[in-house]
């Protein structure tokens, strides 16, 4: 198991190249893109556009391991076809993005359903499916891995449910990355992890309290990521283990997350 870092704490202070660039000098080879503006405008993307960054990731030897829309700002589950064809648009415009990066993992979040009046269940799973189907079969002649996600803030928020809507495509190309933050706050985490120990494709970790959803640094809240990490190593997980620190600390909240774990005898190389 290695650890990798998502750009998502640069989102706002540092351009898509710096961000890079400080990860890189950093020591760290596995990196996630956040897919956002202002780092990235998807309706804006040409062939090519990305090169420059790709070169940037080859000269410290880095591999993209995954790309990522936030998923409050779109939605598979839609009770509206006209967001879920908006959705589904920029899934396909990520693709492109994502080959052209070179990335291992497209990650799709299940949508969300309404909290106030939610439709049924299984109409808006039903949503899902559709759209999510759509994604696999516009990736079908790629390489890419398709990477489901749970979040809190999803239609889809405990780990059975996950494990369920991906075992209905029925296709090795489609995953399950893991966030310990968001299974945080429905279940434990490294318990639920053996729940779906066949499907990994890529585990990411942060800090975050019982009272209110956040990504910090570890050792900020009440994960215990030592029994998560040991539970990853005990199913046999050997990928990447990705720090998706969201604070405004930059890339201290990453050495400060390895440095707790170190000190609880935890050490994963870059």
């Amino acid at each position: 198991m290695k650890l990798g870092v998502n750009t998502y704490a640069w989102l706002w202070n540092e351009t898509l190249s710096d961000s890079v660039k400080i990860i890189g000098e950093n020591g760290f080879k596995g990196l996630e893109f956040l897919v956002s503006p202002p780092h990235f405008y998807l309706q804006d993307y040409r062939p090519g556009m990305y090169r420059d960054i790709r070169k940037m990731m080859d000269d410290y030897g880095m591999e993209s391991l995954s790309v990522n829309i936030p998923g409050l700002d779109i939605n598979v589950a839609s009770p509206f076809p006209e967001m879920r064809k908006m959705t589904l648009d920029l899934y396909k415009r990520l693709t492109d993005v994502a080959l052209e990066l070179e990335t291992q993992i497209l990650l799709v979040l299940p949508g969300k359903r309404h909290p106030l009046l939610p439709p049924d269940f299984d109409l808006i799973q039903s949503y899902a499916v559709d759209t999510i189907g759509k994604v696999i079969e516009h990736t079908k002649d790629t390489n890419l891995t398709i990477g489901l996600e749970t979040s809190p803030a999803l239609f889809i928020d405990k780990v059975h449910q996950l494990k369920h809507l991906r075992d209905q495509f029925n296709n090795e190309r489609v995953k399950i990355v893991y966030d310990a933050a968001n299974v945080f706050m429905q279940e434990d985490p490294a318990e639920a992890l053996k729940l779906v120990k066949d499907d990994l494709c890529l585990l990411h970790l942060s800090d975050t309290k019982k009272t209110k959803w956040e990504h910090a640094p570890l050792g900020t809240g009440d994960i215990d990521a030592v029994s998560f990490i040991k539970a990853a190593q005990e199913i046999g997980f050997d990928g990447y283990l990705s720090l998706e620190i969201i604070n405004d600390q930059g890339i201290q909240g990453v050495l400060d997350s390895i440095a707790y774990l170190e000190e609880r005898g935890i050490s994963l190389p870059k």
